[in-house]
């Protein structure tokens, strides 16, 4: 289900705050999981950018399917209602890698 509708008649993905306004809205929000080209395609983006743990969007032409990535962001904020919405609290894995960051550092 895409988040909405660009001016341009892109559709954008669903993202963290459309999650956040369309419960408010009272619509049925549910987890996705993109195509895997745009999964591998983000994990270049994350990779060359050495992002750990952040979020990225993107929007899908619907003119010609053309996927554009924007919105980088190193530290993502989470969906509301998490383990819901993506079946596991996002927290404890966050708190989880930055023990384990914290510990490295401290070899």
């Amino acid at each position: 289900m895409p988040c909405g509708y660009l001016p341009d008649g892109a559709r954008e993905a669903l993202a963290n705050a459309c999650v956040i306004e369309g419960a408010k809205a009272g619509l049925k929000v549910e987890g996705y999981t993109p195509p895997s080209e745009v999964i591998e395609a983000v994990e270049r983006i994350v990779a060359a950018a050495k992002i750990h743990v952040g979020g990225i969007e993107y929007v899908i032409d619907d003119r010609d399917g053309q996927i554009y990535y924007y919105d980088v962001n190193a530290l993502s904020n989470f969906v509301a209602d998490a383990p819901r919405v993506i079946g596991f609290n996002p927290f404890v894995n966050l708190a989880d890698f930055l023990e384990a960051e914290v510990a490295h550092a401290n070899r």
